[in-house]
């Protein structure tokens, strides 16, 4: 449901203490935004801020593929920085020769 993903956007953005405007909801939306759907939702909220319904609650079982993923992740990036320090050592030396 589109409208709700408007909606989750709006909450997210309080639970995080931001100012909520068009342009904030529609960032951090995935995906296509109805404008008269957000514009509709923005305004009902500044209106009335305990007028949207509450937000879509987040599905715990997907936590743990979430969190593997991002193991994963880290640990790519980590392998990816090792190599880079590997190259800079090794630069470094080389270059360091060439003075000498």
């Amino acid at each position: 449901m589109p409208q709700q993903n408007i909606i989750d956007a709006i909450h997210s953005l309080v639970r995080e203490g931001k100012a909520i405007s068009t342009a904030a909801v529609k960032a951090r939306v995935s995906g296509p935004v109805n404008m008269v759907q957000l514009l509709q939702l923005v305004s009902r909220y500044k209106q009335s801020p305990g007028s949207l319904p509450a937000a879509e609650p987040i599905n715990a079982v997907d936590e743990p593929q979430h969190d593997a993923s991002l193991a994963a992740k880290v640990a790519e990036l980590e392998a990816r920085v090792a190599r880079l320090e590997t190259l800079l050592t090794s630069s470094t030396a080389l270059k360091e020769e060439q003075h000498d």
